[in-house]
């Protein structure tokens, strides 16, 4: 969460909190920052200069790109990332 109105909107809380099993409400998650959000921060970046290569026609083009990267993506690469997460949550 990035704190966007869209986001934050009550019927989009209500909605995650009832359909997700691990769902942090907006007052738990800390504010968008690059060292607290490894995966928008670090792995956005990596696969979004895989994806963008080439150009996609269409929506479909870039969400199979995007599932295909997600599946080859080194899995060393986003643990080591989640791992850096903890010390900076208490640093």
């Amino acid at each position: 969460q990035d704190g966007a109105p869209s986001h934050m909107a009550a019927k989009n809380q209500k909605f995650c909190k009832d359909n997700m099993a691990h769902f942090w409400p907006k007052n738990f998650w800390p504010p968008s920052s690059p060292d607290l959000n490894p995966l928008d921060f670090f792995w956005w970046g990596a696969i979004e200069s895989k994806t963008n290569r080439t150009p996609h026609l269409n929506l479909d083009s870039l969400k199979a790109t995007i599932i295909k990267e997600w599946d080859n993506y080194p899995e060393k690469h986003i643990i080591n990332a989640c791992k850096r997460f903890r010390p900076r949550l208490e640093a």
